[in-house]
Formats: C-alpha cells, structure tokens, sequence
C-alpha cells in the first residue's frame, strides 16, 4: 500500500515539474512576435470597447421593454382581483368550475414570482414573458364571460 502511494506521489510529483518547468521556447516565440502582440492587443482592446457599448444598448432596450412587462403584470394583477370580486359568492357547474380554476392558476402563476431584470439575458426572453402575461390576459376573457353567464342565469 505504501509502494504505491510512493509511486503515485513520484509520478505526480515527475508530470508538475514537467509541466511547469520554464523553457527557452516561449521567449523566443515572444521576442519574433512583439509587434503582431502589440496590433492583436489594440484591436481586441477596440473590441472590448464596441462591445462596451453594444451591452450598453442592449441594457436598455431591457430596461424598457422591462417596463413594459411590469405594466403588463400590473394590467394582468388588476384583472384578476376585479375577477375575484365579481365570482364572490357564485356558485358553478363542476366543469366550468375546472376551467376557471386552471385558467386563473396559469394567470396567478405569471405574477406570484416575477422575474426581474436580471434573470433575463436578452430581450427576447423579456418579449416571450410578455407575450405569456397577454395570453393570460387574453384567456381570461373566457372566466369573464363563465361569470357573466353565470350572474344572467342567477338574475
């Protein structure tokens, strides 16, 4: 057990002495390319600048299609409480009941935890959530007329 904790050591120990050791190519290399690594370090330095400024832009184009999604979640959270005022006290057919509930989970779900401007990287990800919030909005016109339906039949 020893010899081969010795042996394994030793063969470690062998591979980062030649793996670190310095040589005298890497100074040669350096030496015959100085003016190419002085061009490569200008052009990635205007790189770095142009991309400076391309995450600036894209930071707010997020941050306004962000506030485009914030008012949608507030649109959608509105809806929803105005939904929940008016099924108080109703009562359903089972069915209709399911749908309702499926619907208005869905909504809830959009707005319980929303993301925040971080968790998107780009702005179509802040796109695709907005498109989902209007979907929502838009399948609750389906609660609205269960409920319409349901005061008529009540009247």
């Amino acid at each position: 057990m020893r010899l081969v904790l010795v042996l394994v050591l030793l063969t470690l120990a062998l591979f980062s002495v030649i793996l670190f050791w310095p040589s005298d190519k890497a100074g040669d290399l350096e030496e015959t390319t100085n003016g190419q690594s002085i061009l490569l370090e200008d052009m990635e330095v205007s790189e770095k600048n142009s991309e400076n400024i391309n995450n600036e832009e894209r930071h707010e184009l997020m941050k306004s299609e962000y506030e485009v999604l914030e008012k949608e979640r507030r649109v959608l959270k509105q809806r929803l409480g105005r939904l929940k005022h008016h099924m108080w006290g109703m009562k359903f057919e089972q069915d209709e009941a399911n749908e309702m509930s499926d619907i208005l989970l869905v909504a809830h779900k959009l707005i319980k935890n929303p993301d925040m401007l971080g968790a998107f990287s780009d702005v179509e990800g802040i796109k695709n959530e907005i498109a989902k919030i209007k979907f929502s909005n838009k399948s609750l016109d389906r609660v609205s007329e269960i409920i319409q339906g349901a005061q008529s039949n009540k009247k």
